[in-house]
């Protein structure tokens, strides 16, 4: 693993090079920085905040204090949130998209089932096929 991660101790950050790869669950106590076109094979768990770089592929599930996944990732699995949670345009995940505050969904996604705490903003065309009842939900035009 430590061919493919710097650690900044100040910030408690984890940097992962761009197109890296993991065959095993990967658990970070901190924070993750993850460049474009990583692969993991298993579980990715981050307890800080997890920045997934643009075209990224996690096999299994995600989770994470906070999340921004962007453009063009697949999530094979599941991810959750303890806080806040953005996917960027066209993620697809799989299975759901839980996070225990505010989840905000750009165009082109694909997503299972979405439920968030406080509020779920869809912007453009989205896909998802279960929405929690109860979800507060913002919808707004492609911006």
């Amino acid at each position: 693993m430590d061919k493919f991660v710097k650690y900044h101790a100040d910030t408690n950050t984890y940097i992962v090079r761009r197109k890296a790869f993991f065959e095993d669950t990967v658990r970070i106590d901190g924070n993750m920085i993850v460049g474009s076109g990583a692969n993991f094979w298993k579980d990715l768990e981050v307890s800080g905040s997890l920045e997934l770089g643009k075209a990224s592929l996690v096999k299994g599930n995600i989770k994470a204090g906070d999340a921004l996944i962007s453009t063009r990732c697949e999530i094979g699995g599941n991810v959750d949130v303890a806080h806040n949670l953005t996917m960027l345009d066209n993620v697809k995940v799989t299975g759901h998209a839980i996070c225990g505050n505010e989840m905000s969904i750009r165009p082109g996604c694909e997503v299972a089932f979405a439920k968030a705490d406080s509020a779920l903003e869809l912007i453009g065309k989205v896909d998802i096929k279960e929405i929690e009842s109860g979800t507060k939900l913002i919808v707004r035009s492609d911006m």
